[in-house]
Parts: structure tokens; sequence; C-alpha cells
């Protein structure tokens, strides 16, 4: 049961009705909720008249276009001077689906000089509590978008709602259980999404098709080429992963956010409890993992790859060469005795 303290909901309402700029920041490599709880907290506060922003670190994957007001979202990779402006003129920052300033990447150096009061809201492990000055976490959430809704809720911020509104949250919440395949062992998510689609009549078909069922050829060509010609499976070891470099996104023509889902496929295969992919970057690799019943990926990330996020899917990073870590990442699953 999320539940949230009459004071913090107090200072929230406080301060959005005294700010006058607000930014709404998501995560770097943006996926469905940070982007859906990002534009949520958005139009709720256009609704209520407010002067909003909302600010990505950098390009949103081609299949979150679909998104209502997705147009709204300044991305800092390619309009820093406009994302510098709003950042130091704000009065008010919402943090959104992140615990740390770390998290969003090229932006953090921006986001560290930020003096403006700033709300987190987020469902990951551990938030940075010196770092916000005013957190809404719930890691037994499904998502942020279903932790953003309740919050709604408990502070009357529903009167605000709208269609655009339920489209957004619905999509992070699909989007972060897998369409409702993982970290949705709880009665609230499908209450959650049965009141989305009463307050907002929306159609949750569609939705799903936008998302799931609009991908480019080049896309799906290089799902098959990963799932071919990348997949490596360790049967003793009950893992398997998938690595590519970043020649070969380049060959296929795909982006950062192309990539959404591709471990899933490895984490599929029977008998396989934890799945990685390696993505290759300038000066460091990017690693995803997915796992299975009570083998906490969290912890896995945590101690042996600067990441963490939750006990069924985390992220990493490795400033090695990709074969070098490819043969750490085998030699750990070596001794975890799975």
């Amino acid at each position: 049961m999320i539940e949230f303290s009459k004071q913090k909901l107090s200072v929230l309402i406080e301060k959005i009705n005294s700010a006058q700029n607000i930014a709404v920041i998501t995560h770097t490599n943006p996926d469905g909720d940070t982007v859906g709880a990002s534009l949520s907290i958005y139009k709720i506060l256009l609704n209520m008249g407010k002067k909003v922003s909302v600010i990505s670190p950098d390009t949103l994957p081609e299949f979150l276009e679909c998104l209502p007001n997705v147009e709204a979202i300044l991305t800092y990779e390619t309009q820093k001077n406009d994302v510098k402006s709003i950042l130091q003129n704000a009065d008010l920052v919402f943090c959104m689906d992140f615990n740390a300033s770390h998290r969003v990447g090229i932006l953090t150096h921006q986001l560290d000089k930020v003096t403006a009061f700033k709300i987190l809201i987020d469902h990951h492990l551990m938030p940075d509590e010196n770092f916000f000055d005013l957190i809404f976490s719930f890691d037994e959430s499904s998502s942020t978008s279903e932790l953003l809704f309740h919050l709604l809720r408990e502070s009357d911020l529903l009167k605000y709602f709208d269609s655009d509104i339920a489209t957004c949250i619905y999509v992070g919440i699909m989007t972060d259980t897998g369409s409702f395949s993982f970290a949705c062992n709880r009665k609230e998510v499908f209450e959650t999404v049965a009141r989305l689609v009463e307050l907002g009549d929306i159609n949750l078909k569609k939705i799903h098709d936008n998302i799931y069922n609009s991908f480019s050829e080049s896309r799906l060509r290089f799902l098959g080429f990963c799932i071919n010609e990348k997949l490596v499976v360790l049967h003793e070891y009950h893992a398997a992963y998938i690595w590519v470099s970043m020649e070969e996104m380049e060959r296929f023509n795909v982006s950062e956010g192309d990539l959404e889902g591709v471990v899933n496929y490895a984490l599929s295969i029977k008998g396989i409890v934890i799945a990685a992919l390696l993505k290759e970057r300038k000066n460091i690799i990017k690693m995803s993992f997915r796992s299975k019943d009570e083998f906490s990926v969290n912890s896995f990330a945590k101690e042996n790859f600067d990441g963490g996020g939750h006990i069924n899917a985390a992220g990493g990073k490795s400033s090695l060469t990709m074969q070098d870590t490819i043969e750490k990442l085998v030699s750990l699953l070596k001794g975890l005795n799975l």
C-alpha cells in the first residue's frame, strides 16, 4: 500500500502554488516510465496554469514519439543554452524516475548547480537524501508513473487530470512492467490501470499498438541480428548475454532507444536466471541486467558494475574494453552457483 505523510503532501502543494518557473527532468537514456511520468506531471502543472518545461538529457527513443505533448520536451544534447537558462531561472524542479543526480548523464553538472527546491518522485532503491529537498519514493511500486498517480490522488490534484495524463501514466506502467509481465504482482497496479481507463477514457489497445507495434524495419532487423549473431548462452551458469558494438548500431542505423527490451529475449530462454545486454559507447560499456525469481541484479550490478536499480531489473557500466568486460562478467557468473 502506497502511503504519503500529510506533512510531505502539504509541502508539495505549497511549493507548486508558490512556484513561478517549474522544470521537470527525465533520466538519461529516457524510457517509457521517466517520459510518461514527466509528461504527466507537466500536463497537471500546465492545467493548473503554471509555467513549466520538460527536459531530457538526450534524445527520446522513436517509439515514445506518439505520447501526447512529447513535442514540449527539450533535449539538453541539442538545446544546451535553452536548458541552461530554464534551470537557472527555475524555482522548483521535479526529478522523475531517478534516485541520484548522476542518473541524468550529461546533464549532471547543470543539475548539480541548481539552487531551486528539488522534488523527487521515484521508485528506485536508496534515493540520495542529501541531494533532494522533498522525496516521494516507494521501491515496491511497479513504476514511477504508478507512484505519481497515487500521489496525484492523495494530494487532491486529480481534478486537473485528463486523457493525455492517463495515456502517459499508462505507458509508464506498461513499459516498466514489460507489458505487465514483471514488477506488477500487486493488486494496486491493476486498480490504477482501471482508474486510468475510468478517468481518462483511454484506448488500451491503441496505446499498446503505438508503443509495441510501430518499430522501424531497421530496429527489427537489428533485433534479429542480436538474437542470431550476438546472443551467448551459458547454460551451465543459467545465464545469457548479448553484446553490441557502436559499429553494429551504426550499420543498422539504430539508436539507444532501439535497444529497449532486447535483454528480455536473453532472459526468456528456459533455464536462464540472469541475462545481460552490453552496449559499447565511447570510453564506456553500458550494461542492462534482468533476472528471474529472487536473484537480485540490483545487488549484482551495484557490487560489480557501479550500477543498481531493482531486484529483477538494473543497469551498470564498465570502463574496461568490451572483451575484458565480457570476461569479467563470465567470471562473476561462474561464481554465482545459480
